[in-house]
């Protein structure tokens, strides 16, 4: 992705929805089925898609399933309270996201699905993109 200018979408693999109890090994957690459905929404839309980035936890998780968004020079915004359904949602909310100058995408400008699911947003220095790091949760 380097020199990549689209939005990044992180989304992670290892959330379970609020209030899901602990499912077997082999079962996909919603934040899989939402990864798995932000990327095959993103793919039909071609090059004008944000990337979708697989996280392993976000350590939000009360308020889970999460995601985050970043591009360079813009806010970093954490999206929570997700599940598969919200896929197009997120993507929709990807593409405000791209069009606006500092990353911010009013309540009205959100899908409806989204409006309430902002958890917070970082400073760009924070969300500046680096290689990947190996997660303790991994």
């Amino acid at each position: 992705m380097a020199g990549d200018s689209r939005p990044t979408l992180y989304v992670c693999t290892t959330c379970r929805r609020a209030g899901d109890p602990p499912s077997a090994e082999d079962v996909p957690r919603a934040g899989q089925l939402l990864f798995e459905a932000t990327g095959a929404a993103a793919r039909a839309l071609g090059a004008d898609a944000p990337a979708i980035v697989p996280v392993v936890c976000f350590a939000n998780c009360e308020r889970g399933c999460s995601a985050a968004i970043s591009q360079p020079g813009k806010w970093a915004y954490m999206v929570g309270d997700l599940g598969p359904e919200h896929a197009d949602d997120l993507i929709d909310y990807a593409i405000a996201y791209a069009r606006s100058e500092t990353g911010a995408v009013l309540r009205s400008g959100r899908p409806e699905s989204l409006r309430h699911a902002i958890i917070g947003r970082f400073p760009l220095h924070l969300a500046a993109p680096q290689p990947p790091l190996k997660d303790a949760a991994e």
